[in-house]
């Protein structure tokens, strides 16, 4: 069977293999299939899926990053989602020109000081800031946050939602800040949720509408 590149979806679960007209994946020992143009689909991911990075300050755990073979280091993807445990009481941010970011505190406090301006973050509403901008972070140590980094012309949207509902046929990434029920199933807190189908939960999660 011939190889070809194909637009995908990578979760960093474990090696991906591209075949014409999809991918193959295996999330220990289940093999996951999703076409690129399949109308529908819903993977629930677990904590123990999500790609860590350890750095200075804490841990990073990668959710989920487009395109699939992009990076952090060399800034060319068009999003990602993480989520992060500070161990460092106050640290500065990296350059993201060309970026749009949204923070959330999931626990803990965490304050933004922007050009010289505080922002205290709320943990109900993503905090929505220019990549490009000076940026100072001050929080409760062991602090947990939710971040969402995305090109300015990928037109992404972030919310908290404590009961969501969509009828749309979209690809939505659904990270439960709690335990919550989508569809009829159950997913723990900090899981995830990758779907293009249209769901229906009850409890609090981020809900992030790729486009």
């Amino acid at each position: 069977m011939k190889r070809v590149r194909t637009y995908s979806f990578y979760l960093y679960l474990r090696p991906i293999v591209h075949w014409e007209g999809g991918l193959h994946f295996n999330i220990g020992t289940k093999l996951f299939f999703y076409h690129q143009n399949q109308q529908k689909m819903f993977k629930i991911i677990q904590q123990s899926d999500y790609k860590v990075n350890k750095w200075s300050g804490g841990i990073t755990r990668e959710l989920f990053i487009l395109p699939h073979d992009s990076s952090l280091a060399e800034r060319n993807f068009s999003l990602r989602i993480s989520s992060a445990v500070i161990h460092l009481t106050e640290s500065t941010f990296s350059d993201f020109s060309h970026y749009q970011r949204f923070l959330l505190p999931v626990e803990g406090n965490i304050t933004l000081y922007i050009e010289g301006r505080a922002h205290q973050l709320s943990n109900d509403l993503p905090f929505a800031f220019d990549g490009s901008k000076s940026v100072r972070s001050v929080n409760s140590s062991g602090a947990i946050d939710f971040n969402v980094i995305c090109r300015k012309d990928y037109k992404t949207k972030v919310t908290v939602v404590h009961k969501g509902e969509s009828e749309r046929h979209a690809t939505t990434f659904i990270f439960a800040l709690e335990d919550i029920d989508i569809n009829g199933r159950k997913v723990e807190k900090y899981n995830s949720v990758l779907t293009t189908e249209p769901y229906k939960f009850t409890g609090k999660a981020v809900v992030v509408e790729i486009p």
